[in-house]
């Protein structure tokens, strides 16, 4: 168990407050900010340094571990290339989770399916075996799902048509769980198979080469 560590998640990609930054001192949390995820990119690094002002550490973390996706596509760019720059200058180690193990670890539950918001009306699934992937709502909605948890099925952004299920005995049991804790984030970074601070983009990048190609270098 690591004496110190730091741990992220930029996954979150709705109003709720779904992101975190905080400081670890093997399973007690010393410090943390949790933040909505519309608009937290710009705000990770900022975070890092006042909560390491306020945990008042001599000593670097000896782990940054950081939730890898599904997710926010600018939240997971942000948050992972700062893992990775700080866990260069501080010489430690570093860890990529998957959501759904964070929220499995989080939840103390291995059945659990994670499904997080996406866009165009759809949802990332992140299950308990297998690879994360999308759906469309009405596909998630026609799915026998036995217990669901994350803020596409919990929480202020839920889907409103995934609303059913929590009136509804016959739907799949909702687990209260909108995003993993940092004790959740670093259970699953320490039983983690990989160590890739790799981002887990279900979607394709959307930028695409002009019409024309690039333009030819530039002549010396």
């Amino acid at each position: 168990m690591p004496a110190r560590s730091l741990v992220m998640n930029g996954a979150g990609a709705g109003r709720g407050q779904s992101n975190l930054i905080a400081l670890l001192e093997e399973e007690r949390c010393v410090a943390s900010q949790i933040m909505a995820g519309r608009g937290a990119a710009e705000k990770f690094a900022p975070a890092v340094q006042t909560l390491l002002e306020t945990a008042g550490w001599e000593q670097p973390p000896e782990l940054v571990a950081a939730i890898v996706g599904p997710g926010s596509f600018t939240g997971l760019r942000a948050s992972l290339s700062l893992a990775s720059g700080l866990a260069r200058g501080w010489g430690c180690r570093c860890v990529g989770v998957r959501l759904g193990d964070a929220v499995r670890e989080t939840v103390q539950r291995s059945d659990v399916t994670v499904m997080c918001l996406a866009r165009r009306g759809r949802v990332f699934v992140d299950p308990a075996e297998g690879a994360p992937y999308a759906l469309t709502v009405t596909e998630a909605q026609e799915r026998p799902w036995s217990a669901l948890a994350g803020d596409a099925v919990s929480g202020v952004d839920h889907v409103a048509e995934f609303s059913q299920w929590h009136e509804d005995n016959s739907g799949p049991e909702i687990v209260d769980c909108v995003a993993p804790s940092a004790v959740g984030i670093l259970r699953a970074a320490l039983s983690a198979e990989e160590s890739s601070l790799m981002p887990l983009y279900i979607d394709p990048p959307e930028a695409k080469l002009p019409a024309g190609g690039l333009r030819p270098a530039p002549q010396r």
